[in-house]
């Protein structure tokens, strides 16, 4: 095993804030000195996450009225004053070449980005604009510089390292863990099954149509369930989404919904220890930035795979979706809508189904500890 003494780490996220969480408790050990650079709104919601002393980290926190090319800045003096000797790129989305900067002025930094949406790094497609190029131009310089990336999901390894000149390295660090001592056990599916659709609604990510498709699909065939919708609604395809949600509420009394920007950590938390299934309807083929389509499992990264390993959940996913092999036994994959209810209709005539789901689910997610997820990355985080 290798141990590093009082080691200075630096870890940067903007908005996926459950990552850098489970960062922080896999880094939460008395050799490191660990200092987080993050934006307010990703800062509130650490402060719920659970068994999380955030006292225990240096905080550097975007101010509103600092523009992020001045956070930047902050973060290159914070990493030279501190002697920071690893810095972990969580999210980038924007300011590509000023990373590129910050990377090429760190040269003795051990710097790890981890890459959400692989083909965004790897593709330019040009729109004709000058901020489409510096983006473009900022991707290759970024990549350049760093030797060590990450992807949520192993899945992604192969594609991503297919992409990578030789001798860059690329590791799997999931986006949750599975703390045992928290697990909530399913409620009984007796009088509903509960049924979560975790994340921002955005129709760049799932298909909300399967919704109320499911939803129509239960009605007719007399199957109580909930839906749960958790997650802030996003602009344009967000409102319209509202107001089917409304429209069908005003006669239904099973869909729930959060009329707010993003929800809460608790009561994502209790939502989630009350599901039975994580519902997600993806759209596997998308485009999420910059004209450049991604493969969700492929090259594209899914936060509901973090929402499955923490809350040990089995889950409803489209036929096509590419998942770890793991996972095999605790999703009920689908073709078509209508699949589903005869899932449902087994599970509600006969709870043992769901318990085998259940228990499959738990296994993975046991794989998947502090513990376990360190001993396999010894030489990050030992």
């Amino acid at each position: 095993m290798i141990i590093f003494v009082d080691m200075r780490i630096g870890i940067f996220e903007m908005d996926h804030f459950e990552v850098a969480h489970t960062l922080l408790r896999l880094f939460d050990q008395p050799q490191h000195r660990v200092s987080v650079f993050t934006y307010a709104a990703s800062y509130k919601q650490l402060q719920a996450m659970p068994a999380l002393d955030l006292s225990g980290f240096q905080w550097i926190v975007k101010e509103d009225n600092q523009s992020k090319r001045s956070f930047i800045y902050t973060i290159y003096k914070k990493v030279k004053a501190e002697k920071i000797e690893l810095l972990w790129l969580e999210t980038l989305s924007d300011n590509f070449i000023l990373y590129a900067w910050l990377a090429k002025m760190l040269p003795d930094v051990r710097i790890l980005l981890t890459i959400h949406d692989i083909n965004n790094y790897f593709e330019y497609p040009s729109n004709g604009t000058l901020r489409r190029y510096i983006r473009n131009t900022g991707k290759k310089i970024l990549l350049k510089h760093i030797d060590e990336f990450t992807v949520l999901n192993s899945t992604m390894e192969a594609p991503l390292r297919a992409k990578l000149p030789e001798g860059k390295t690329v590791r799997t660090i999931p986006g949750a863990f599975f703390d045992e001592g928290r697990y909530v056990n399913p409620p009984s599916t007796q009088p509903y099954i509960n049924i979560t659709v975790p994340g921002t609604i955005d129709e760049r990510r799932r298909d909300y149509n399967a919704v109320f498709a499911l939803l129509e699909y239960c009605h007719a065939k007399q199957i109580a369930v909930r839906i749960t919708l958790l997650g802030g609604f996003s602009e344009q395809y967000g409102a319209g989404i509202l107001q089917q949600v409304k429209e069908y509420a005003s006669v239904h009394n099973n869909l729930f919904w959060y009329d707010t920007e993003t929800v809460d950590q608790p009561e994502f938390d209790r939502v989630m220890e009350q599901t039975h299934f994580i519902f997600s309807p993806t759209r596997i083929i998308t485009v999420m930035a910059d004209d450049v389509t991604e493969q969700y499992g492929l090259t594209k990264s899914s936060g509901n795979i973090g929402d499955m390993i923490r809350f040990a959940r089995p889950a409803i996913v489209p036929e096509g979706l590419l998942l770890e092999p793991m996972f095999s036994k605790s999703v009920f994959r689908y073709a078509d809508i209508k699949e589903i209810p005869d899932l449902l209709i087994r599970i509600r005539d006969n709870s043992v189904e769901y318990d085998v789901l259940k228990q499959a689910a738990l296994e993975v997610s046991r794989l998947l500890t502090l513990k376990n997820i360190r001993a396999q990355h010894a030489d990050v985080f030992h």
